[in-house]
Formats: C-alpha cells, sequence, structure tokens
C-alpha cells in the first residue's frame, strides 16, 4: 500500500562523444600513474573554518550512525553525466552511509543524456526546457530542467540501479511538480498494479511544488501515471525533478547538472532556490565556469558577479549551508587551425578562487590540480578525454571523482586530528 503524504556549450559533445567506460567507481588511488597530474596540491584550500560544520557533522555520522549530511553538487555538462558527482557520491556513501540516490531528473524523457544509475522511459513525447534556454516559456526549478506533457495518459516510469557496494531501493519518493487546479493529478503505480491513491493538495502554501509518497517496502520501480479528475480545468502535467530516499542515515548526495550551464543560467530559474530549499543543504558545491570561458570575449568582472549572485541566492534559502567552488578543468577550443588551448579558461580559475579568498569560502583546484594551462592535452593523449579537449571520458571523470574525494577526505581526517 502506498501512503500519499503530501543550445549552450557544448551541446554535450554528441553525448561527450561517446563517453567510455563504466560507471563504477575505479581504485581511488589510480590517478597516481599519470605524472602530469600534480598530487601534491590536492586538497580543498581555504577549509579550515569554512567547511568546519560539514565536517563536524560527517564527524557525528562517523560516530554515531545516526542522521543524515545532505549534498548537493550543481554545475554543467560535466555533472549531468553523473560520472565525476557519481564518484563522490559512492565513495561518500560507502565511508558515511547511504541515505539514497538522492535528486534525479528524467533526462531521457527531456531527450537528453542520463546517469547510468537509473533509466526513465515514457509512453509520449513531453515539451522539454532546460535552464540555457531562458527566453522559452516553461518555468525553471531545482533540477535546471523541466518536463510537461498535455497527454492525459502520460506516464513515466522510473527504475534505479544498483552500483557496486551500495542499493539504491528507496522508501520516500519527492516529487516536485507543478500543483495548480491546471495541472492532472498523479497516481503511483507498481509493475504490478496501480493504486488508486493520488498525490494530494495539502500543505499546497508551505510547500507549493512538493508531493510525497511513502512506501512500506523499498522500491526499486515505480510509475508516475497522470490522472484527469477535473476536465473541464486540468490540462497538463509539469515536472521539476524527483528525490528518492531511504530510511538509512548517511549520505544523501544531489546532483544537478545541465548542459551548456552557466552561472547565469541558475540565477534566471524561476523556481530553481525556492525549490532548492526543500533539500536543506549542508553542502553544496558549484562546478562551473567552461561554458563562460568557451566562446571569447570572457568578462571577469561580469563572471565574478554572476558567481555573487548565485552564492548570495544560494546562502539566501539557507544560510547555514556551506558553499564549496570547484574551479573548471583546463580545456581547448576551435581555432583556425583546428583544437587549440583556451587562455579564458585560465582566467575563469582565477576569478573562482578570489571570489572565495574573499568570501571566505573553501574551494578546489582542479584546474592546476590536473595540471595546469596546456594539460588537457596530456589528459587526452592519455585517453581520458573526448576528441574535443573539452569533456572527459567517463575514466577521466571518474580519475576527477576520485581525487575530490581524496582531497575533501583529507581535510577531513585533518580536522578528525585536530579534535584530539
Amino acid at each position: 500500500m502506498i501512503k500519499i503524504i503530501k543550445f549552450g556549450l557544448l551541446i554535450f559533445c554528441s553525448l561527450l562523444l561517446g563517453i567510455k567506460g563504466n560507471a563504477q567507481t575505479i581504485d581511488s588511488t589510480i590517478y597516481k600513474q599519470y605524472l602530469f597530474i600534480n598530487k601534491s596540491i590536492n586538497k580543498i584550500e581555504n577549509d579550515s573554518t569554512s567547511l568546519v560544520s560539514v565536517y563536524e557533522k560527517l564527524y557525528a555520522l562517523e560516530q554515531k550512525k545516526k542522521g543524515r549530511v545532505n549534498i548537493v553538487h550543481m554545475g554543467d555538462s560535466h555533472i549531468q553525466a553523473d560520472h565525476f558527482s557519481g564518484s563522490m557520491r559512492q565513495k561518500l556513501q560507502r565511508k558515511f552511509g547511504n541515505a539514497g540516490r538522492g535528486l534525479i531528473f528524467p533526462y531521457r524523457v527531456a531527450k537528453s543524456n542520463e546517469p547510468s544509475s537509473y533509466k526513465t522511459t515514457t509512453n509520449t513525447v513531453w515539451d522539454a526546457k532546460r535552464n540555457v534556454f531562458y527566453n522559452k516559456p516553461l518555468p525553471i526549478g531545482l533540477s535546471g530542467f523541466t518536463i510537461e506533457s498535455t497527454d492525459s495518459l502520460s506516464e513515466i516510469n522510473l527504475m534505479v540501479k544498483d552500483q557496486p557496494g551500495l542499493g539504491y531501493s528507496f522508501t520516500k519518493f519527492t516529487l516536485f511538480h507543478e500543483k495548480g487546479k491546471n495541472n492532472y493529478d498523479i497516481s503511483v503505480c507498481d509493475d504490478l498494479n496501480c493504486e488508486l491513491e493520488k498525490f494530494t493538495y495539502s500543505n499546497k502554501k508551505s510547500n507549493p511544488f512538493v508531493s510525497v509518497a511513502q512506501f512500506e517496502k523499498p522500491m526499486k520501480q515505480i510509475i508516475l501515471r497522470s490522472k484527469v479528475v477535473d476536465t473541464a480545468t486540468q490540462k497538463s502535467t509539469r515536472i521539476y525533478g524527483m528525490l528518492l530516499e531511504n530510511d538509512s542515515s548517511g549520505v544523501l548526495y544531489n546532483m544537478i547538472g545541465v548542459n551548456g550551464a552557466e552561472f547565469k543560467h541558475y540565477n534566471m530559474s524561476k523556481y530553481f532556490t525556492e525549490q532548492l530549499a526543500y533539500l536543506n543543504s549542508d553542502l553544496v558545491i558549484v562546478s562551473m565556469g567552461t561554458n563562460e570561458a568557451f566562446y571569447g570575449n570572457f568578462d571577469k568582472e561580469l563572471f565574478y558577479r554572476n558567481i555573487d549572485t548565485l552564492v548570495t541566492n544560494l546562502k539566501k534559502i539557507n544560510p547555514d549551508a556551506t558553499v564549496l567552488l570547484t574551479t573548471p578543468a583546463d580545456s581547448y577550443k576551435r581555432g583556425r587551425k583546428g583544437r587549440v588551448k583556451n587562455p579564458d579558461v585560465k582566467i575563469a580559475k582565477e576569478t573562482i578562487i578570489k571570489y572565495c579568498l574573499e568570501h571566505n569560502m573553501p574551494y578546489w583546484n582542479l584546474y592546476d590540480v590536473m595540471g595546469g594551462y596546456g594539460s588537457m592535452g596530456k589528459w587526452y593523449v592519455a585517453k581520458l578525454t573526448a576528441k574535443d579537449r573539452v569533456h572527459f571520458t567517463g575514466r577521466g571523470y571518474q580519475i576527477q571523482g576520485d581525487l575530490f574525494y581524496n582531497a575533501f577526505l583529507s581535510g577531513y581526517e585533518n580536522y578528525k586530528k585536530s579534535k584530539k
């Protein structure tokens, strides 16, 4: 029984130009074989005070095996495929506990690339928008994507896939969707039958976009089915995102990724911060800057202001959360004679670091850790990047995840030592 509670960069390079490698996490030290990676500087900078609250919550979780640490990792196409963020999720959950798969979006229904840890399908065509197309009419919520269907018989089938050592069955399903009088009701079904209950509109004032279903047993697959109650007014189903949780303590690592996204695109997303507040994040990781630096005429002052707007909005909805910025990776751009090094990425990196230092925020300098200016060429020769030398292969992203995890864990372990 189900109880209802109430065209930007890089069009993802033909979906990463055929990213190779599976989604399984590789050995956390395998990157040591690549001599061009600057392992000696791999750490979270400026974290001695800015990350204390997060470290303390992780410490309490590790010691008592109770509670949760909520993390959001947001960004562009480097994040949407979930290789980088997925590697972090798996490693943190293996160490501190698995609280669920976290925030997902039916990218496949929106005709975009989807992480391998779940699969969505549909029986109809949905109108879709991602935040880079801000002039399109659909509003954008917390996932940076929105889908809408006027088909009264529309369905979305969701199936989660376990990862090595981690099960992602869920007992709590949260749907972020439009709940107005013009929107269809939604029934939640399993693979055998459809419960006749639906998401209701209670608590609409406090949670105007949120409906929750609680399951008596762990679920791996459900079907969301539109249901018409009032043919005179109900016209569509509009979905902003889905949150999958279980009953366990541990880390809930939410991923928000949009191909081609820049800081400004999230700033212009109508419901982004309002809906994001529901996740009650302890840590928000922001990984962007590649797209701003890709097209030429890079404006570092405007870039700085867009960073500040996003960080200010994030802190406004959740003042106790820590915001951590990562610098973009080195990358190439198109030149007259093919792919050439891109000096604007270096300026973007320096601007992010400047902002973090001026606002006492932690940051991870992926640009220099990977080898600095021109190092993307070495990653390409090592078959760790796609042909565009902007995106990475699955293995390349997983190495980034391993580097980031080890940098983060090193800061955490230093914090633990300071408590003794």
